[in-house]
């Protein structure tokens, strides 16, 4: 009888999860000759996880795994199918395309579409300048602007930088109001910390108080010490009526922050109105209610936060910013327990940098006349944008979207799905054939996680606790695969007419270590030569990294002999680098603004339209209609996942019992949902989680469309798209 095979030898990896903000550190262990993942495992040594993880941890092993994920170039055939081609002709016939298109009706005849996964991958986020240099377009397309753009415009108009995002000092509160966010699901989107219900048991455990406003009972809310209903998109209605309290009782105290503070006097008079009583039909929240909450939170150590909830809606950039003017007025922002800024080691946010202007309607779509809002126009317009009949001469007539669905996750999905055909030429940077890309002429598949190294850029800035992390490569991919931010610069130098990629990836971190280093920088004893000379890489995104790290606040500023952080050291931390607790009083310094700008006038423009629309808000037969965040789902690009997709159907409609017996809807049969726009039929879900007057359907699912190549999606999880 022969012998058993020698088992195969397999290695331990460690690396944090790159498929929610959380960046939880996880222990994987793969098979180097089988090129397989065996197990993935929650790493007990990362000191912000702590040994935790939740089902999308198994998202990177089963993407890298998926047969239907693309790894070489594919062009549309004549009969609407892809074919397989090589690179050169992949980036040449790019190239040309899109240049042709340029040439004929000008730069901004092309567009680009930026989908949220991109915020995942490092190389991805830095590398997208060259191609935005060789595109020259001001049509700007991104998530962003269906995610958290209302955030971006309130903190770039008050404090001067629309990325430095105050974010709870979740370890200290005592006291944490959360208002459109759902942190046990989310892991705490812009609040990145893992293992959410942990961090927010100890607050009650403590003694504390977990408030959670939501026209849902979330998954949050099950655990919080009070939850509060509030009708969907009346936000802004309520946190006016709290200001009104917070004067009216003399409960505006915004201690240092007064110092360099406008515009106290001025939210005053804006908020004087807007008592309890008279917003109470439009949020559906008892006077009572939003008195006490307010007192409550004024006699402790507290933080209050808004989330996607806020910005999904009418008035988005209104809620967001009085989130923000709410914990001013009660000295909540930049203090303990609070809301505070991390400090992330690529020095992104340290003093004296200048604050960037903030610009709109350089830009403006052709028909509706939207103006671009620093750089973005709303996804909402890309079809209106693309269509013969709305754009005329003027329209869009080369798309590149990349790593993004918009088909199913933007507004007016359908519409997309049909003016997308009437475009020139449409390029796809993807590793899918999905619902968006099938309408591509040709799709460049990049890397995915497990073949590229990775840097937890933006999440180091959204971290509940200050932290860096570099995660390594598991398994080297094949000469026939890209990463992206190669795709990007070899695009880039071709339109560009550059001589290479290398060239272009040269002068990218050549221009900013000569605004990093040298004479009047905090690294002055070094030329940009002589930092270029020590960088550890000879190319790509770690080069970047490298170089922030190393003049960033822990860095060792190019001086080897130095214990601060550089490339090496950071290769050498197994566990990330715990870079401790969230501080306090980093303001005025710590904002390119030098004083607070309590009032911009350009969210102030848009306070006549909330006011006009408060009596339609207090009806009561209004039925609307909000989205859900689920813990085996990321928007809409898991879904084609088997760990991920099992179970039964998620895609339902929660109503409430009160709602359901005045429709005759019943738990499992199907319920048509109709608006102005269209009509979808799902599953009803009868359920008192949902307040009477409200319904839920999850965000980007419809996996139905011909053409569409994700096989696990549109057989377990189908769905339907709202959009």
């Amino acid at each position: 009888m022969a012998a058993p095979a020698p088992k195969t030898a397999t290695e331990i990896i460690h690396r944090s999860c790159p498929t929610c903000e959380a960046s939880c550190g996880l222990r994987v262990e793969i098979d180097p000759a089988s090129r397989s993942v065996v197990r993935i495992e929650g790493d007990p040594d990362d000191a912000r996880s702590e040994g935790y993880l939740c089902p999308k941890a198994y998202a990177m092993k089963e993407i890298y795994e998926d047969p239907e994920r693309l790894k070489k170039p594919v062009k549309k055939n004549a009969d609407g199918s892809f074919s397989e081609i090589e690179w050169e002709e992949a980036l040449s016939l790019a190239t040309s395309r899109l240049l042709e298109i340029k040439e004929k009706y000008g730069a901004d005849a092309n567009g680009y579409y930026i989908g949220n996964p991109t915020g995942h991958n490092v190389g991805a986020q830095l590398y997208i300048p060259p191609l935005l240099a060789g595109l020259e377009t001001q049509r700007s397309f991104s998530a962003a602007t269906m995610d958290q753009f209302p955030q971006n415009v309130a903190l770039h108009t008050m404090i001067g930088d629309s990325w430095q995002f105050p974010i709870p000092d979740i370890e200290r509160t005592e006291f944490f109001v959360c208002m459109g966010g759902n942190p046990l699901v989310s892991q705490g989107s812009l609040m990145s910390g893992p293992n959410a219900k942990k961090r927010l048991r100890r607050i009650v455990d403590d003694g504390g108080r977990v408030v959670v406003i939501d026209p849902r009972r979330t998954e949050t809310a099950e655990i919080a010490s009070d939850h509060v209903f509030i009708k969907p998109g009346a936000d802004a209605f309520f946190l006016l009526s709290v200001c009104q309290v917070l004067f009216a009782e003399g409960l505006v105290a915004p201690g240092r922050l007064a110092d360099f503070t406008d515009g106290l006097g001025r939210i005053e008079a804006i908020a004087r109105d807007y008592t309890p009583e008279r917003v109470e039909a439009a949020t559906g929240i008892a006077p009572d209610t939003t008195r006490q909450l307010a007192r409550d939170f004024c006699a402790a150590k507290g933080a209050w936060y808004g989330r996607i909830g806020l910005c999904t809606q009418e008035f988005g950039t209104l809620a967001s910013w009085l989130v923000y003017v709410v914990n001013v007025l009660t000295g909540r922002l930049d203090a303990e327990g609070g809301m505070l800024f991390p400090r992330p080691a690529t020095g992104r946010s340290e003093p004296g940098r200048p604050a960037e202007p903030f610009e709109t309607g350089r830009f403006e779509t052709v028909k509706s006349r939207i103006p671009e809002i620093a750089g973005q126009i709303p996804c909402g317009y890309m079809a209106e944008e693309i269509e013969e009949a709305s754009a005329g001469g003027q329209r869009m007539r080369g798309l590149i979207t990349t790593m993004g669905n918009p088909v199913l996750s933007a507004p007016n999905g359908e519409r997309l799905a049909k003016a997308l055909e009437e475009l020139d030429f449409m390029m796809s940077i993807d590793i899918y054939i999905n619902e968006t890309t099938r309408h591509a002429d040709l799709i460049l598949p990049s890397t995915v996680q497990l073949e590229h190294e990775n840097y937890d850029f933006l999440f180091e800035t959204t971290s509940v606790r200050n932290f860096t992390r570099w995660s390594p490569t598991l398994f080297e991919p094949t000469e026939d695969q890209r990463d992206q931010w190669r795709i990007y610069c070899e695009l880039g130098a071709r339109l560009k007419g550059a001589p290479s990629w290398e060239l272009v990836d040269d002068l990218m971190i050549k221009g900013m270590l000569g605004m990093m280093v040298g004479p009047g920088t905090g690294c002055p004893d070094i030329t940009p030569e002589e930092a270029f000379g020590k960088l550890e890489d000879d190319h790509g995104p770690m080069r970047l990294i490298e170089a922030m790290i190393r003049v960033g606040p822990y860095g060792d500023k190019f001086d080897e002999t130095s214990e601060g952080l550089n490339l090496a050291r950071l290769r050498a931390a197994d566990h990330g680098v715990d870079l401790g607790p969230l501080e306090a009083g980093r303001l005025p310094d710590a904002m390119p603004f030098e004083r607070i700008e309590l009032c911009p006038e350009y969210i102030l423009a848009d306070l006549p339209r909330l006011e006009a629309a408060l009596e339609e808000r207090g009806r009561a037969d209004r039925l609307v209609l909000v989205g859900r965040r689920q813990i085996r789902s990321m928007n809409s690009w898991l879904h084609n996942l088997p760990a991920l997709a099992k179970g039964p159907n998620r895609c339902t409609l929660l109503v409430n019992p009160e709602d359901a017996g005045r429709l005759g809807l019943e738990t499992g049969k199907i319920a048509r949902v109709r608006s102005r726009i269209g009509a979808v039929e799902v599953q009803c879900e009868v359920t008192d989680e949902m307040m009477p007057g409200v319904v839920s359907l999850p965000h980007g699912y419809g996996h139905t469309l011909p053409g569409v190549q994700l096989s696990v999606a549109r057989e377990k999880q189908p769905g339907a798209c709202s959009n």
